[in-house]
């Protein structure tokens, strides 16, 4: 079982290579800072070194994590007959968000308006609501990974699959800047995203058994 575990996510891994090598250096380099940097203090020095042409910046790549442009980028794939594309990314969109919404629920933990209330260096945009609740794992994070991992790895294009990494690392800390969210937040969420993507990608072609779930499944052509 577990040979036969390591053979499936290698087949993914080789679907992409580029995509999870930036994704490690990724992964390696915030698991450092979530170790040995305490969450408040990695969160007040992202957060406070901010500029007006920032705000508007990663205002913009934060919603690269909302379902709204997820589902977008869907409508796209599907008008450009991207199948493959199309219904890896609304399954994988919905998967994670079923995951991180329960682990959500599970934890409770207060975001970094609620821990910072009333210290004036918090900062925050005028124009997006402030959330205080329900912080751990970040949520939009978790969408913009998973959409990332699932067009790098059906697309096996190495220059998109860079592209769509950078993409969701920027979302990642648009979330920690824009004062939504804490490291550990968006390093989890990073990881979330991108495993359910690797394990819905992979485990599909077992659920759908059924002649007519399996001719709808070369649609899809995940393939490695």
């Amino acid at each position: 079982m577990g040979k036969f575990l390591v053979y499936q996510f290698r087949r993914v891994y080789a679907a992409n290579p580029a995509f999870f090598v930036f994704f490690s250096i990724w992964v390696v380099l915030l698991t450092f800072l979530v170790a040995f940097v305490p969450k408040n203090d990695s969160f007040h020095f992202i957060n406070s070194h901010h500029a007006f042409w920032a705000d508007i910046l990663f205002t913009i790549y934060t919603y690269f994590g909302d379902g709204l442009f997820v589902i977008a980028v869907f409508i796209a794939y599907c008008c450009m007959q991207q199948w493959n594309c199309a219904r890896a990314i609304l399954g994988t969109y919905i998967f994670s968000g079923v995951i991180c919404c329960m682990l959500k629920n599970l934890f409770h933990v207060n975001r970094p308006a609620s821990v910072f209330h009333g210290d004036p260096t918090f900062h925050v945009v005028s124009w997006l609501p402030v959330a205080y609740f329900n912080s751990f794992p970040s949520g939009h994070t978790t969408s913009a990974f998973a959409m990332s991992a699932t067009i790098a790895i059906v697309s096996k294009n190495r220059s998109f699959g860079i592209l769509t990494f950078v993409f969701a690392a920027l979302t990642a800390y648009s979330r920690v800047y824009l004062g939504q969210h804490f490291l550990i937040d968006v390093w989890f969420g990073s990881m979330l995203g991108t495993v359910t993507a690797c394990i819905y990608l992979l485990a599909m072609p077992y659920v759908l058994k059924s002649k007519r779930m399996s001719f709808s499944l070369r649609f899809l052509q995940v393939k490695f």
